[in-house]
């Protein structure tokens, strides 16, 4: 897959030019999560997402190009732990708008969010960038991952990924519970804290019911926990490979069937 920043720009203006070229950009946080998993968990997960997800955009006719990943996002879930740097849903919606329009502005016009910060915040951001975005119909926006709701199944939380869980209760898996360990197990695995996950109990909450609610920080969805919800120790490697390829899969089939309806037709689509 080309890297944005690695063109030159003359490169770069052909690639744009390219009707078929299609951006990824990366959209993640820093963010805790828990004792045993690093702050660049959602980061490296949006870029793993990219990679899981061109392999299939190429093989269906589209020119996948790596932009440079947002690392910071809207982190209000996890503000108040160490390390964690939420930017406001202002800023976070701003900051994805130019960063847009500015890949528009030379030419531009298929880009796809790829996304592993499900904080409400965040998700609020994306979907306020992308209204502004596909005003007017120039540019088509589509996010892959974690994605505000639009009615359709998510492929982060297929029955499909979850029938690859070790985990006995994998509804009440979810922040640095056994999904994102072995994802980092498989992407990043110098970075996991291996013997502390093996240590950890398990943290069963009904995180979707807190949310529901109105609770906006992990603190208060759970006041003696250490930051993730899940059973860290039964993440393993091969589950995150698989489960990765798996979301890959499921989620470029659907912006195969997006990307075909182009920037206008998409945008007339949403208004009916």
């Amino acid at each position: 897959m080309l890297r944005l920043a690695d063109l030159t720009w003359p490169e770069a203006r052909a690639a744009a030019r390219n009707r078929r070229s299609v951006v990824l950009l990366p959209l993640g946080a820093v963010e805790q999560h828990g004792p045993h998993l690093p702050l660049s968990v959602d980061w490296l997960g949006a870029e793993e997402l990219a990679r899981r997800v061109a392999p299939h955009l190429r093989r269906a006719g589209w020119h996948p190009i790596l932009a440079p990943s947002l690392p910071y996002g809207a982190s209000t879930l996890a503000a108040h732990w160490s390390g964690t740097v939420s930017l406001s849903v202002a800023t976070t919606t701003q900051l994805v708008v130019e960063i847009v329009r500015g890949l528009a502005t030379h030419g531009f016009r298929r880009i796809v969010l790829t996304n592993y910060q499900a904080d409400p915040d965040h998700l609020r951001a994306i979907a306020a960038a992308r209204r502004r975005l596909t005003r007017g119909g120039r540019v088509q926006v589509l996010v892959a991952g974690f994605a505000p709701p639009d009615g359709r199944p998510s492929a982060m939380t297929d029955p499909r990924v979850r029938a690859l869980m070790r985990s006995p209760r994998p509804e009440r898996e979810w922040h640095s519970g056994e999904l994102e360990t072995a994802m980092m197990l498989s992407v990043a695995p110098a970075l996991v804290r291996r013997a502390v996950a093996r240590r950890l109990p398990p943290a069963w909450l009904d995180w979707s019911a807190a949310l529901a609610r109105g609770v906006r920080r992990f603190e208060r969805m759970d006041p003696s926990g250490r930051g993730y919800f899940g059973w860290p120790a039964t993440g393993r490697a091969e589950t995150g490979r698989r489960v990765m390829a798996l979301r890959g899969r499921l989620i470029a089939a659907a912006l195969v069937e997006d990307l075909a309806r182009g920037p206008r037709r998409a945008v007339r689509r949403r208004r009916r």
